[in-house]
C-alpha cells in the first residue's frame, strides 16, 4: 500500500460524514476538545498571572532578600549595625544584587484626635529604592530629599488612611512604648497602596534618621539592609512546582530539596558565605513570609486539577466520536480487509481521523482561549475583590512556550488512548462486515 493512503481514505471520510449524525458527533467532539482546550489556556494563564503579580507586589515592596542580625525571635527591638558595611559600599560583592539599601523597623501607635491603631514604622534613608515604591504611591508625594523637612513627615497606606479617616496634609503623632514613652509629630505626606491590605494596613513610612534617633542611634546605624535582585524569574519552574505537587512524597531527599529550592534561595544561601563571619544572618522575603507563598503555591494544584479534567474531556470525547466512526464504518472495513488491507494500515485510518479532530479542537481551542485572555488582559473586564485577592482585575501571564507544551501535551494523551477503540478493528470479520447493515 503507497504511502499516504490512509490520508487520502481520511480526507474521503470526511467528506462523506456531511450531514450525517456522526457528523454531529464529530463536531461534538472538536467543539469538546476545544472548550478544554480554551479552559486549559485560560486557567493557567490566570494562575500564572495571579502568582507572577502576587509576586511582583512582594518582591517590589519589601525586597528580595534582609540581611539583619541573627535573632531566636521575631521582635522588632533591633539590634544596630553598622552602616557602612563592605558590601553596602561596595555592592557589586553581591553579582545578582540591583540594589541595597539600609532601613529600621520600629513598633507604634498611630493616634489622631478621635481615634489611634497599631503601626510599625520603616525608614527611608537617601538609598530608599523609590523606583518600586513610586507605582504603588495612589496620592501625595513621598518623603521630602530635604532631610529636616523629611523627618516630619509620613507616608501611609490606603487601609490606614480610611481607617483613621486622614488625608494628605494631615498631622498624626506616634507614640512610642519602651523604657519610657516617646512620641513624634508627623504631617501625612502621601498615602500608597499594594493591595495586600493585611500588610499595607500595619506598615508605614517616615525618615531613617527618626528611628535612628528613637533608638538611640548614631547616622552610622542601622537595623538592617534590604536588596532587590536584578532578574524577572526568581521563582521555580513550572516543572518543578509540577513536580512537587504530585510526587512530592515519594521524591528522593536530595531531589526533592533541589526541586524546593528557588532561585532566590539559592542567591540568598551564596550571600550567606559571604557575610557569615560578621554575624549576620541572611533571610529571604520568603521565609519572613512563609504563609503567603505557601497560599500561592496551592494555586499549582488548582491548576493540575483542571488541567487533568479538561484532559479527560477531551480524551473521552475523541474516543466516543472514533466509536461511533467505526462502528458506522464496519462494512467499509470489511470490504478495506478483502481487498488485502491489514489492522494495522486501517487502525491508522481512523487514529489519523482522531488526532485530526484533535488537533482542530485545539487549534480552535487556542484561538478563542488566547483571544479572551488578550481582551482581559487589555481590558481588565473581569474585576476581583483586592481585599481578598490582592488585586482588583484578574491578571493575565500567557507563556507561548507553556502554551505549546499543554498543546503537545493534549495531543500526545489523546493520541495514546486513540490506540484503544481501534484494537477492536482486528476482530471485525470481512464477511460479517460486508453484510453488516
Amino acid at each position: 500500500m503507497r504511502f499516504g493512503y490512509e490520508l487520502w481514505v481520511v480526507k474521503r471520510l470526511a467528506l462523506s460524514q456531511k450531514g450525517s449524525f456522526t457528523s454531529f458527533i464529530i463536531k461534538m467532539a472538536l467543539g469538546a476538545v476545544a472548550l478544554s482546550s480554551a479552559t486549559i489556556i485560560i486557567a493557567t494563564s490566570l494562575i500564572n498571572g495571579f502568582q507572577k503579580e502576587i509576586r511582583e507586589k512582594i518582591f517590589g515592596f519589601w525586597s528580595h532578600i534582609n540581611i539583619a542580625p541573627f535573632s531566636l525571635t521575631q521582635s522588632l527591638e533591633e539590634r544596630a549595625i553598622y552602616k557602612y558595611q563592605d558590601f553596602y559600599l561596595r555592592p557589586e560583592i553581591f553579582k545578582q544584587a540591583k540594589h541595597i539599601q539600609a532601613t529600621a523597623y520600629k513598633a507604634g501607635l498611630l493616634k489622631t484626635r478621635t481615634s489611634f491603631d497599631g503601626i510599625i514604622l520603616k525608614g527611608a534613608g537617601a538609598d530608599f529604592y523609590r523606583e518600586n515604591f513610586n507605582a504603588y504611591l495612589k496620592k501625595g508625594q513621598f518623603l521630602s530629599s530635604d532631610t529636616s523637612e523629611a523627618y516630619q513627615q509620613i507616608v501611609i497606606s490606603t487601609a490606614t488612611a480610611k481607617r483613621l479617616n486622614l488625608d494628605i496634609g494631615d498631622k498624626v503623632s506616634v507614640h512610642f512604648m519602651g523604657k519610657s514613652h516617646k512620641a513624634r509629630p508627623f504631617k501625612v505626606c502621601g498615602i500608597y497602596e499594594t493591595g495586600m491590605e493585611e500588610f499595607d494596613r500595619q506598615f508605614a513610612i517616615t525618615s531613617l534618621a527618626v528611628l535612628q534617633d528613637l533608638n538611640g542611634w548614631g547616622r552610622d546605624s542601622v537595623g538592617s539592609f534590604e536588596i532587590y535582585l536584578d532578574g524577572n524569574n526568581l521563582s521555580r519552574s513550572r516543572i518543578s512546582d509540577y513536580l512537587l505537587t504530585l510526587f512530592g512524597g515519594l521524591l528522593p531527599e536530595q531531589l526533592y530539596n533541589q526541586l524546593q529550592a528557588e532561585p532566590i534561595d539559592r542567591i540568598a544561601e551564596d550571600f550567606y558565605y559571604i557575610i557569615y563571619t560578621r554575624g549576620l544572618d541572611v533571610q529571604t522575603i520568603k521565609s519572613l513570609n512563609p504563609g503567603i507563598f505557601d497560599w500561592l503555591g496551592l494555586q499549582t494544584m488548582n491548576e493540575i486539577i483542571i488541567l487533568f479534567l479538561m484532559a479527560v474531556v477531551a480524551v473521552m470525547n475523541v474516543i466516543t466520536a472514533l466509536l461511533i466512526l467505526i462502528l458506522e464504518h464496519i462494512p467499509s472495513i470489511g470490504i478495506w480487509k478483502a481487498m488485502g488491507s491489514d489492522n494495522s494500515s486501517i487502525r491508522k485510518i481512523f487514529i489519523y481521523y482522531g488526532i485530526i479532530i484533535t488537533a482542530g479542537g485545539i487549534v480552535l481551542g487556542n484561538v478563542v482561549g488566547i483571544s479572551l485572555c488578550l481582551i482581559q488582559k487589555k481590558f481588565g473586564l473581569i474585576t476581583l475583590p483586592q481585599e481578598s485577592y490582592y488585586l482588583s482585575k484578574a491578571p493575565i501571564a500567557l507563556k507561548p512556550l507553556w502554551i505549546l507544551a499543554i498543546n503537545a501535551f493534549t495531543v500526545i494523551i489523546c493520541s495514546i488512548f486513540l490506540l484503544f477503540p481501534v484494537r477492536i478493528i482486528k476482530n471485525i470479520n470481512p464477511v460479517t462486515a460486508i453484510r453488516f447493515r
